[in-house]
């Protein structure tokens, strides 16, 4: 008699495929979720950053999409700032309004009217900082950067994630501290403490709240960054600082065109370094930039944001160099005494009135000599100017 199989039912069925992110070494899924969500073609994308005070809240948002196949990303973002919002930390966000962007092949683009400005954020020197501020938005694990995206990457699972009913998961995480700085922007300036402490044991991690879908993709982040409040500098009247970033429409097609490469022109050759820009002269602010580091020269019959009445050069040697702010405090004083002896016809139109404002920026060098002393020195290039529009509500 030939032989007789007595298996059980549904034994001869496949095994049920590994999950690419649940079935994953637990302290491995949050990076799984970040290959799967990167695997997932088009999405669109919401990112939030509350700043809270006594006055009210400061509230960036910035919405889009981003093709991760592609590598390319679409936004516009907004910014609102109270009135009685603290005026020190304002001037450090960027300008209230709408601003729109577009990242193509890691390269940052910016709408200026009908035309649209290329900026290449790298490199060293003044045309690098000037454009520092748009560097983070060519993102490193999303196409856009500057979101939480940047950190759930290096999110530590803490104890087992929640399931729901849809098959999603939530997850408790931690992040180290300089990671989760990636989306303070300007506001992301550390106290001498930062290195010193912040990285210790756990009072180096900061809490995260991750949201998955059933398929492992990132759907929400959130992020209470209040804690890192102890170690920033200058955000006196800051009580809280919240980040959330969402992704919906997986797999949809694309609702934003992208700039046609007709309508783009390269941004060093239409705008200026501020530090350029004679005394008496006019300038437009550039779009997306956050500082007028560089700017649009235009006569000063024409409409124009700012009228610059002053260059301070600034140059420190010896103990006093080591101090990164000696150099503006040398080029406020400049400045000041230029304001008082600028023709009138430069200051008329200042706002508000009477008051002018100083941007640029120093380097410090130093060596130790054969003699073994050491030999520092601080130069600073700013530049004197006074707004002549308001800002854009």
């Amino acid at each position: 008699m030939g032989a007789v199989s007595c298996g059980m039912p549904g034994s001869d069925a496949p095994p049920k495929p590994a999950h690419p992110v649940f079935d994953a070494e637990q302290s491995m899924q949050l990076l799984k979720a970040r290959e799967v969500t990167r695997q997932s073609g088009l999405a669109r994308f919401t990112s939030t950053l509350v700043v809270g005070s006594a006055g009210g809240d400061a509230v960036e948002t910035t919405r889009g999409e981003q093709d991760f196949g592609r590598g390319t990303a679409y936004a516009e973002r907004t910014l609102s700032v109270p009135e009685d919002f603290p005026d020190g930390v304002a001037r450090q966000l960027e300008e209230p309004g709408k601003e729109t962007f577009a990242v193509v092949a890691r390269e940052v683009l910016v709408r200026d009217g009908a035309a649209w400005l290329r900026f290449r954020p790298t490199g060293v020197g003044p045309l690098s900082d000037a454009t520092r501020s748009l560097r983070r938005l060519a993102g490193e694990t999303a196409p856009y950067g500057g979101t939480l995206a940047e950190v759930i990457a290096s999110a530590r699972p803490q104890g087992r994630p929640s399931a729901r009913e849809d098959g999603g998961r939530d997850y408790r995480a931690s992040v180290p501290g300089g990671v989760a700085t990636a989306v303070l922007g300007k506001l992301g300036r550390m106290t001498g403490d930062w290195n010193s402490e912040a990285g210790k044991g756990r009072n180096g991690m900061f809490p995260m709240e991750v949201r998955l879908d059933a398929r492992g993709r990132v759907t929400r982040a959130t992020m209470d960054l209040t804690p890192l409040l102890r170690y920033m500098r200058d955000l006196d009247g800051v009580r809280t600082i919240r980040a959330t970033y969402e992704l919906s429409g997986y797999g949809a097609r694309a609702t934003r065109t992208l700039p046609d490469p007709s309508t783009v022109e390269d941004a060093t050759k239409t705008l200026t370094l501020i530090g350029e820009v004679a005394p008496g002269d006019c300038a437009l602010f550039a779009p997306g930039l956050a500082s007028a580091a560089m700017v649009r020269t235009v006569s000063c019959a024409r409409k124009h944001d700012l009228r610059v009445f002053g260059q301070a050069l600034v140059g420190i040697q010896g103990s006093r160099a080591v101090d990164e702010g000696a150099a503006r405090e040398d080029a406020v004083v400049s400045c000041r005494e230029q304001f008082r002896e600028a023709p009138e016809e430069w200051l008329r139109e200042a706002v508000p009135a009477g008051r002018y404002r100083v941007t640029g920026g120093s380097r410090f060098t130093g060596h130790i000599g054969a003699s073994g002393k050491s030999h520092s020195r601080l130069r600073g290039q700013f530049t004197c100017y006074v707004r002549t529009s308001e800002p854009a509500s």
